[in-house]
Protein backbone atom coordinates (compact mmCIF):
# COMPACT_ATOMS: atom_id res chain seq x y z
CA UNK A 1 0.00 0.00 0.00
CA UNK A 2 1.19 3.50 -0.77
CA UNK A 3 2.36 5.73 2.04
CA UNK A 4 0.62 9.00 2.93
CA UNK A 5 3.71 10.87 1.74
CA UNK A 6 3.44 9.47 -1.80
CA UNK A 7 3.22 12.04 -4.57
CA UNK A 8 -0.49 12.62 -5.37
CA UNK A 9 0.17 12.34 -9.12
CA UNK A 10 1.87 8.97 -8.65
CA UNK A 11 -0.98 7.77 -6.46
CA UNK A 12 -3.54 8.94 -9.02
CA UNK A 13 -1.66 7.12 -11.80
CA UNK A 14 -1.58 3.91 -9.78
CA UNK A 15 -5.29 4.22 -9.00
CA UNK A 16 -6.13 4.87 -12.64
CA UNK A 17 -4.15 1.80 -13.71
CA UNK A 18 -5.93 -0.35 -11.12
CA UNK A 19 -9.34 0.91 -12.22
CA UNK A 20 -8.43 0.24 -15.85
CA UNK A 21 -7.55 -3.37 -14.97
CA UNK A 22 -10.91 -3.72 -13.18
CA UNK A 23 -12.76 -2.28 -16.18
CA UNK A 24 -10.98 -4.64 -18.57
CA UNK A 25 -11.77 -7.64 -16.38
CA UNK A 26 -15.40 -6.59 -16.12
CA UNK A 27 -15.76 -6.27 -19.89
CA UNK A 28 -14.52 -9.79 -20.61
CA UNK A 29 -16.93 -12.57 -21.42
CA UNK A 30 -18.49 -13.69 -18.12
CA UNK A 31 -17.34 -16.95 -16.65
CA UNK A 32 -20.06 -19.23 -15.36
CA UNK A 33 -18.45 -21.31 -12.62
CA UNK A 34 -20.18 -24.44 -11.43
CA UNK A 35 -20.14 -23.08 -7.86
CA UNK A 36 -22.79 -20.30 -7.54
CA UNK A 37 -20.82 -18.73 -4.68
CA UNK A 38 -18.07 -17.87 -7.16
CA UNK A 39 -20.45 -15.85 -9.35
CA UNK A 40 -19.70 -12.13 -9.32
CA UNK A 41 -22.57 -9.77 -8.51
CA UNK A 42 -21.78 -6.96 -10.93
CA UNK A 43 -24.33 -4.61 -9.38
CA UNK A 44 -22.66 -5.02 -5.98
CA UNK A 45 -19.21 -4.48 -7.48
CA UNK A 46 -20.42 -1.34 -9.29
CA UNK A 47 -22.01 0.03 -6.12
CA UNK A 48 -18.86 -0.62 -4.10
CA UNK A 49 -16.68 1.04 -6.76
CA UNK A 50 -19.01 4.06 -6.82
CA UNK A 51 -18.69 4.32 -3.04
CA UNK A 52 -14.92 4.08 -3.23
CA UNK A 53 -14.77 6.74 -5.94
CA UNK A 54 -16.88 9.06 -3.78
CA UNK A 55 -14.57 8.48 -0.81
CA UNK A 56 -11.51 9.19 -2.98
CA UNK A 57 -13.04 12.41 -4.32
CA UNK A 58 -13.78 13.53 -0.76
CA UNK A 59 -10.25 12.69 0.40
CA UNK A 60 -8.66 14.46 -2.56
CA UNK A 61 -10.84 17.53 -2.08
CA UNK A 62 -9.89 17.75 1.60
CA UNK A 63 -6.18 17.51 0.77
CA UNK A 64 -6.47 20.18 -1.92
CA UNK A 65 -8.10 22.68 0.40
Amino acid sequence: MASDSEDPETAADRLEAALERIAQAASREPVHPSDPQQMVDTEEVAARLDGLIDRLRTALASRAG
